[in-house]
Parts: structure tokens; C-alpha cells; sequence
């Protein structure tokens, strides 16, 4: 089973949201202590912002650095610039950073589709970045781990 943790905060650079969105996952024991740099290592060449759908980023890294499977879905009250998985030479705009960690590739694959499709949703986005929190914990689990 895949834990989901929703939070709500602030960051001025992506390895700040990374660094919020990892702590909550080793606070809870579902990383190892170096998931956060090869989170950071692997957006440097693979990055992970998602620009045709939403203003939404997927960093994870590798089942090496995983001990539970979660995600760490993070709203951020202003948006903060990723690279695009598209042109890596882009920046976008990100409000909501999914950070994945899985212990099956296959089901990572499976999970980045569910997410893609639902992006494609108008309604869904409006309501991934205007909702309370409690809701938005709701709706990501609904969509992506249901």
C-alpha cells in the first residue's frame, strides 16, 4: 500500500520543495537519509516539470532510496521554476510537486500515466490548486492511488 502526505508551504527554488517534500518522507521512515540528493541528481537530467497539463512537477528517484512506498504532494502557495521534462532547457511555473517513491518501477510508470491523464481534467486542476487541504489530500489519492 502507498502512504500519501499533503502538505502546504512555501519555497523559493525547486531543492527547496524537494527538501520539504523529502523530509516528510524520511520523517516518516518511508525513505533512506540519501533520497533527497538523488531526488536532486536525478531532476538535474531527468527533469520532471510538466508543462502542456498543469503547472505540476514529479521528482522521484530511484527504488534504491525508498524503505515504504509514498508519495509527498505538496501545494506551494507561489509557484517556484522547474525544468521542463519536455525541453530541459525551459522553466515552468510549478504550484503542486508529487514526490514519488516507489518500489516498483512498473507501478511508478502506472502512477505518472494516472497523473498525466488527470491533468488533462480543466476541472481537476482548477481544484488540485484552489482546494483545502484536507480535500486536496483527497482528490490526489482518489485519482492517482485508488
Amino acid at each position: 500500500m502507498t502512504e500519501l502526505f499533503a502538505i502546504e508551504g512555501e519555497a523559493k527554488t525547486w531543492k527547496e520543495a524537494l527538501q520539504h517534500t523529502s523530509a516528510v518522507l524520511l520523517q516518516n521512515k518511508c525513505v533512506a537519509d540519501d533520497f533527497y540528493d538523488s531526488c536532486v541528481e536525478r531532476e538535474l537530467v531527468y527533469p520532471t516539470g510538466l508543462t502542456e497539463y498543469c503547472p505540476v512537477a514529479l521528482p522521484h528517484t530511484s527504488k534504491d532510496h525508498v524503505i515504504h512506498q509514498a508519495i509527498c504532494a505538496m501545494r506551494l502557495k507561489e509557484p517556484v521554476k522547474f525544468y521542463s521534462m519536455e525541453d530541459n532547457t525551459k522553466t515552468i511555473d510549478v504550484r503542486v510537486v508529487l514526490n514519488l517513491a516507489f518500489l516498483d518501477d512498473s507501478q511508478h510508470i502506472e502512477i505518472i500515466s494516472r497523473i498525466i491523464r488527470a491533468l488533462k481534467e480543466d476541472d481537476f486542476v482548477k481544484n488540485l490548486t484552489d482546494s483545502p487541504i484536507d480535500e486536496f489530500k483527497e482528490m490526489v489519492y482518489d485519482k492517482f492511488l485508488k
